[in-house]
């Protein structure tokens, strides 16, 4: 929990007043809302599908998952969620930098750092390309974190917001021309970020549904994936049918 090294969380663990349960409450929940404004000011005005929309629906499948997790640890699941782009290297020329702004805002805030410790390993070891070579241990909370994540980048969402990022960056949407990659290192997959819109989705997006954690989404996933599925294969076809 995000309050756990809090003295006067301690305390309520073994209270039964209903004041100050409803405190810690109130005070966990003005935490989360200063993590929100937090990414918030980071990501305000991006336009290559990373913007706060995105941060926020993350939260929203979080919550969603967490509902089918009991045992998960519900507080520190949505801080990561909010934080898990805040220093992300797509965004930031300077990702030691951004990371220790980062740290300095949870100290500030009064998160301990065994919590700020499970966020960070959260979101140094979820990401896609982190685990190409190899798959990276999480907790339950990371699965969750890293689910909900990934299901935005899939189904109709994820379309959006790879065409999003396919425009920021310029590139082409379909080259037939070139054919997807497959990486086997986070290197290879940052060293080839000059391919087509329409390849990310065979060497990342078509991949995702079989990297899921979680029961609840697996389930998700499973309409996402075919969503892109049928997109992709219109996009092909009428490429065909417009070219002679």
């Amino acid at each position: 929990m995000l309050l756990s090294s809090n003295p006067e969380r301690k305390l309520n663990k073994n209270q039964k007043d209903g004041s100050s349960r409803f405190f810690v409450i109130i005070k966990f929940m003005n935490k989360l809302e200063e993590i929100a404004n937090f990414a918030r000011k980071i990501h305000s005005g991006s336009n290559d599908g990373h913007g706060f929309d995105h941060i926020e629906r993350v939260v929203n499948l979080a919550q969603k998952i967490l509902l089918t997790e009991p045992s998960a640890d519900s507080d520190l699941v949505l801080a990561a969620c909010y934080l898990h782009d805040t220093y992300d290297e797509k965004l930031t020329t300077d990702v030691p930098k951004q990371k220790t702004k980062v740290l300095n805002f949870l100290n500030d805030i009064g998160i301990s750092k065994k919590v700020s410790d499970e966020i960070f390993s959260i979101i140094d070891n979820m990401s896609f390309s982190s685990n190409l070579s190899e798959k990276k241990a999480l907790t339950l909370n990371g699965q969750i974190v890293q689910d909900a994540d990934r299901l935005d980048a899939m189904g109709a969402w994820g379309i959006v917001r790879t065409l999003e990022y396919g425009w920021a960056k310029n590139r082409v949407i379909y080259d037939p021309n070139h054919q997807p990659l497959t990486y086997k290192s986070k290197e290879d997959y940052h060293a080839q970020q000059d391919n087509s819109t329409l390849n990310h989705f065979y060497e990342k997006l078509f991949l995702l549904k079989d990297l899921l954690n979680t029961t609840e989404g697996k389930r998700l996933g499973e309409k996402r994936d075919k969503i892109m599925h049928l997109f992709v294969s219109e996009i092909e076809q009428e490429y065909e049918e417009s070219h002679l």
